[in-house]
């Protein structure tokens, strides 16, 4: 059954009272300040590693207001150095897709340059840099590299309370895993599904997995968020905000706050 994995994930979010939210493959920051207005709190990490997007982060007055801390690093299996392939748009242009480079390569996406950038693994700099935190939600958008995230989370699993994840159910770049592999992985580590809004014509979506042990303690906070999740899939919440955002900022406002106190 097809689920608002946003309004799901949201949900668990402030549910399990997550004092770390780190927003992996960030482009421009917005679900970094829905993190950070859904939890006044906690800290929120946003990782860009597309130069291009990270100086326009780091240049907005918003971010910086909201206490969002930005690291020019692509999120990985590795600490290290690994080569990073920025997609050929005008990054000028806020209509245009700017969230479409990748460690891996593409077939079908023009790529203006590939450059070299620093890569962490996850766990490793959680333990480093913010060694406090122990309620832990990833929301990954990292262009088909996903399962590399997912395993530099191994040693922090046990803090990681929920994950947002893109994937596909069949590779749509070179050496991309498949969902199933995705959530194989992610069952070795004590996740399971709890939504998905893939749909098979389209064959690629976001999933929401959730630590298994919390549907037998938290059960009835589970399903209270997923029927959230469910009745924001068939109310048009999503298009409704981009269309009103810059057209209607004053309406558009008003949903925000309304999708904060329900969705959540």
């Amino acid at each position: 059954m097809l689920t608002n994995t946003k309004t799901l994930f949201v949900g668990l979010l402030r549910s399990f009272s997550v004092d770390c939210v780190c927003d992996v493959g960030s482009r421009d920051g917005d679900q970094s300040i829905l993190f950070r207005d859904v939890l006044p709190e906690a800290t929120v990490l946003a990782f860009e590693a597309n130069d291009l997007n990270y100086r326009r982060m780091e240049a907005d007055a918003r971010l910086k207001a909201k206490r969002i801390h930005i690291f020019p690093k692509a999120v990985s299996d590795t600490n290290g150095v690994a080569r990073f392939h920025i997609t050929d748009v005008d990054y000028s242009n806020p209509a245009e897709n700017r969230g479409t480079s990748s460690l891996l390569t593409s077939d079908t996406v023009k790529i203006k340059e590939t450059v070299e950038v620093e890569t962490c693994r996850i766990d490793d700099f959680l333990k480093t840099r913010f060694p406090t935190v122990s309620r832990v939600a990833l929301w990954i958008d990292v262009e088909g590299a996903e399962y590399s995230v997912l395993k530099g989370m191994e040693g922090i699993r046990d803090k990681v309370v929920a994950l947002h994840v893109e994937t596909a159910e069949r590779p749509f770049r070179p050496g991309q895993k498949t969902y199933a592999e995705v959530t194989a992985l992610l069952r070795e580590f004590g996740f399971v599904p709890a939504g998905s809004n893939i749909r098979r014509a389209i064959g690629w979506g976001d999933v929401v997995f959730i630590r298994e042990a919390l549907l037998e303690t938290h059960a009835a906070i589970i399903r209270r968020c997923k029927r959230k999740a469910l009745l924001g899939h068939w109310l048009p919440v999503d298009s409704t905000a981009v269309f009103l955002k810059d057209r209607f900022p004053a309406a558009y406002r008003a949903l925000r706050k309304a999708y904060l106190r329900v969705g959540t």
